[in-house]
C-alpha cells in the first residue's frame, strides 16, 4: 500500500512538472531551433479540394504553419485560436496554413465542423519528414514554424501555441492587435 501510494505521488509530480514546463515554453519567444534564420523549405501539397497549392503562394505574408492530425488533442485544442486570428488579423497580411498528417476525410469533416477559415493541406505522412526540414527533429505535433515576410523561418513552437504567445508574435512582425 505504502509503494502504491509513493507511486502515485510520484506520476503526479512528474506530470504536474512536465505541465509546467509546457506552459513556461510555450509563452517563451525565439528559441534555439537550427531552422531559425534559414530561408523556408519549398513544398507543394494538395489542399481539401484536391487542388496542389504551393508555399510560393503565400509569399510576402507572415506565415503560421501548423503541422497537425485530427487525433491529436493538443492539435484540436488551437484550432479555434488559429480560427480567430486568421479572421482578426488575415487582412494585415496573416496567413494560418493547416498541415494536416492526417487522412482527407478525417480533416474535411473537422474543418467544416471548427469552421476552419485558412487552408489545410494534406502532408499525410510526409508531413513528419516536412516538419524535421523546419527544424521539428522530435517529431512533435502540434508543430507551429513562424515564416516571417521575407521567407525565412523566424520562431518554431513544439507543443500547443497558446492565442497569448501568438499575439506576442503578431506584434513582434507589426501586426496591430
Amino acid at each position: 500500500m505504502k509503494n502504491t501510494l509513493i507511486f502515485i505521488i510520484a506520476i503526479i509530480i512528474a506530470g504536474g512538472s512536465g505541465f509546467i514546463l509546457q506552459r513556461y515554453l510555450n509563452e517563451q519567444v525565439g528559441n534555439n531551433n537550427p531552422a531559425i534564420g534559414q530561408q523556408r523549405t519549398e513544398f507543394a501539397a494538395m489542399d481539401l479540394e484536391g487542388r496542389l497549392r504551393n508555399i510560393k503562394e503565400w509569399d510576402g505574408k507572415l506565415i503560421f504553419l501548423n503541422f497537425w492530425a485530427t487525433w491529436c488533442p493538443p492539435c484540436k485544442k488551437e484550432i479555434p485560436a488559429f480560427v480567430e486570428l486568421q479572421q482578426a488579423y488575415g487582412d494585415q497580411g496573416l496567413q494560418i496554413i493547416g498541415l494536416a498528417i492526417d487522412d482527407v476525410d478525417s480533416v474535411t469533416e473537422f474543418a467544416r465542423a471548427t469552421g476552419m477559415n485558412y487552408p489545410s493541406l494534406l502532408v499525410q505522412s510526409d508531413g513528419v519528414t516536412l516538419s524535421k526540414r523546419f527544424g521539428n527533429g522530435a517529431g512533435v505535433l502540434p508543430y507551429t514554424v513562424i515564416i516571417n515576410r521575407k521567407g525565412e523561418v523566424s520562431d518554431t513552437i513544439m507543443g500547443e501555441l497558446s492565442k497569448k504567445r501568438a499575439k506576442k508574435i503578431l506584434k513582434k512582425y507589426g501586426i496591430h492587435l
